[in-house]
């Protein structure tokens, strides 16, 4: 079985500065570089985003501010052509990545609050025709473990160029439902996996009687004012940002991506591959924060950003909807005890930052034209600059209780990737031995770093992997990553085989090198050094 390709979350440059503040109500704004007291002061944050782009693999950016029930236009940043210099503008077209799930979300939800689907039906139910040949209990998956990353499925997303409408449903009949394989059973733990986000797609556009991408122009897009927002590639102009990463899942060299080169697939649209503008993200941040009854039921909305499900075991943060969610805003100098919410995503050539404080009423849309990039400095910048926060104070520490490392001993099996990973207290740590891996001569570190008890970073290639110990409900135990799901099972019970020979290195190489790298930002703090 050939590896599955994954949706990435995961050389700088500046030119022309941003618009400084321009309202988008019809009134002029302010002016960031000399503070009218018309509006809001933008120029920390244009400072800072012309340093973070400085660092980035971008050569362009847009930003725009909801605050207090306005969205202000802060500018356009750099170029939109990394081999020209065009400026990028309100207008210019930027991928979104996976904030397009928290739009695939709401979309269902509309369904919901029409009484044409109920959150507890099942993959099975709605889409009877899903055969899977090796994820048998995927189709018991529920509406809601789609939406909140519990549906057991192995991450991955289709670039093969199958970019017609009807192929989210041919791919995920085809290809996905004779491929896809389980890390664990539906409603086990949170896992991020880009396929439950296409199957939440393929409901949603089987429920609406009309392709996916009419369906989000018709139910979400025009009722919000998002006419800059589209999910076909085919329907970008020629406003927009070309992108600086990868022309392939399988490419490991960062440059120029043609926009004929660049990724469009049907099946993973829902996941992550619309089209859009930080001003019209601007709109999804006041939809977020002070509602729109006339559109959905607030009581619903809520649902998108309320705790589903806890991202990791003895870490603070749940995701929502589309949506993670903190107690606390965690910056680089401390943490403010605000409630705040985020996600962001990436391509292989864009990223998108998008991060509020709701209780504040304040949020930012970031959109760059490069693979992976960092803007968080930018978000700090906006979010001091802009609102008055209580005082801020120590980080989050995390520790390891020596008393709870015997527990986690054992021999885990991965039985499609990794193989057998067996995991050993030494001292007041915990290290592992991966005998496919030293059969097949892939470097590892025995010696895991630790995050909390239950949470460790394994270095693999040299990158990270992050592990989380989660006990299941019939005494079994999961060394979860993203993608590399391992099993401890019961004392007496049965060693969990795979579906047949084990893969090739070159297979296990990818699997792991794509299991290191990051999923969207959550709570997780990086390994030292990092």
């Amino acid at each position: 079985m050939k590896p599955l390709p994954l949706l990435l979350l995961l050389i700088g440059c500046t030119g022309k500065t941003g618009d400084s503040g321009r309202g988008l109500d019809g009134s002029d704004g302010t002016d960031g570089e000399t503070g009218n007291p018309e509006g809001p002061d933008f120029s920390a944050l244009s400072a800072a985003i012309e340093a973070d782009l400085a660092q980035a693999n971008a050569t362009g950016a847009q930003v725009a501010v909801w605050l207090d029930g306005r969205t202000w236009f802060v500018g356009g940043f750099g170029s939109a052509d990394p081999e020209g210099d065009v400026a990028v503008d309100e207008d210019t077209f930027f991928m979104i990545g996976s904030d397009t799930k928290k739009l695939a979300a709401l979309s269902l939800l509309l369904h919901v609050q029409n009484g044409d689907l109920d959150l507890d039906e099942t993959v099975a139910e709605r889409l009877p025709a899903l055969d899977m040949a090796l994820a048998t209990d995927f189709p018991q998956a529920s509406v809601h473990d789609l939406l909140s990353h519990q549906g057991g499925i192995v991450d991955g997303a289709e670039d093969g160029g199958s970019t017609t409408d009807a192929a989210l449903a041919t791919y995920a009949y085809g290809f996905f439902a004779d491929n896809y394989y389980p890390l664990a059973p539906p409603h086990r733990f949170w896992n991020y996996s880009n396929p439950n986000f296409s199957i939440a797609g393929l409901i949603d556009e089987e429920l609406a009687g009309e392709p996916w991408a009419d369906r989000l122009e018709g139910a979400l897009f025009a009722p919000l004012g998002m006419a800059r927002t589209v999910a076909r590639k085919e329907a970008v102009d020629g406003n927009r940002a070309t992108g600086v990463g990868l022309s392939s899942q399988r490419d490991t060299t960062i440059g120029p991506v043609s926009f004929a080169d660049t990724w469009e697939s049907a099946f993973t649209r829902p996941a992550g591959l619309v089209w859009s503008t930080a001003s019209d993200q601007a709109k999804i941040i006041g939809l977020l924060i002070d509602g729109q009854p006339d559109l959905i039921d607030n009581a619903l909305l809520q649902s998108v950003f309320a705790s589903q499900a806890p991202m990791y075991p003895d870490l603070p943060g749940d995701y929502g909807y589309g949506l993670m969610m903190a107690e606390d805003w965690v910056t680089t100098d401390g943490s403010y005890p605000v409630r705040s919410w985020s996600h962001g995503g990436n391509t292989l050539t864009h990223t998108s930052t998008f991060s509020m404080l709701p209780d504040q009423r304040v949020g930012i849309s970031i959109l760059s034209n490069g693979y992976g990039d960092d803007f968080h400095r930018s978000v700090e910048a906006a979010f001091t600059s802009l609102v008055a926060l209580p005082p801020i104070e120590a980080g989050p520490t995390y520790g390891v209780d020596p008393d709870g490392l015997d527990a986690l001993e054992g021999l885990y099996t991965d039985a499609f990737n990794a193989g057998d990973i067996v995991v050993t207290r030494v001292g007041d740590g915990l290290v592992v031995s991966m005998p496919l891996l030293d059969e097949l001569g892939i470097p590892y570190q025995p010696e895991l770093i630790p995050i909390t008890t239950r949470v460790w970073y394994l270095q693999v290639q040299g990158t990270y992997l992050d592990f989380a110990f989660i006990d299941g409900p019939d005494g079994e135990t999961y060394f979860r990553n993203r993608n590399v799901v391992a099993i401890r099972q019961p004392p007496g019970s049965v060693r969990r085989s795979g579906p047949g020979p084990l893969p090739s290195k070159e297979a296990v190489e990818q699997a792991l090198r794509e299991a290191g790298r990051p999923a969207p930002r959550g709570p997780l703090p990086p390994p030292p050094g990092r």
